[in-house]
């Protein structure tokens, strides 16, 4: 760290915190010199304990319900209405979306089926009477059934 002059501050002479999660001091590192103010935590440990308290504790039942889910997604055996999206114009979940900009926002949306035809006009490249329209691709839930 340089003082004000360009001169080297003394190991000694740096500025200090209390960490927030160990209540131990630690001191000024370079890495820090642009965000010091925002640093609370003086090591990735504490860090990553005070992430966790934010989310209101990780308790082992919680840890224990995460890799059980996990475990159903990784076999297929998992609910897959649990891995349905919600459309962003009628907010109803659907296994399978259309990305695309429907207006002069020219924000990404992701539409159901039924949405769809309305803001494209049923046309992939959309109509004259929707100027804004814009394809994006689509989504597909990959854990629901397949139905032909």
């Amino acid at each position: 760290m340089k003082n004000g002059a360009g001169k080297t501050v003394k190991k000694q002479d740096l500025p200090s915190k209390d960490c927030i999660i160990c209540g131990r001091p630690f001191t000024w590192r370079k890495k820090w010199e642009r965000n010091w103010d925002e640093v609370t935590t003086c090591s990735k440990s504490c860090n990553a304990q005070r992430k966790r308290g934010s989310k209101g504790g990780d308790t082992d039942n919680n840890a224990a319900e995460r890799k059980n889910a996990r475990k159903k997604k990784r076999e297929g055996t998992a609910d897959p209405s649990l891995f349905s999206k919600p459309c962003t114009i009628c907010d109803s979940p659907s296994d399978l979306l259309i990305r695309c900009q429907v207006d002069s926002s020219k924000q990404w949306n992701m539409v159901c089926k039924g949405c769809w035809a309305s803001v494209s006009g049923g046309v992939t490249d959309g109509d004259a009477d929707h100027p804004h329209y814009k394809y994006g691709g689509l989504w597909k839930n990959r854990y629901a059934q397949a139905t032909i």
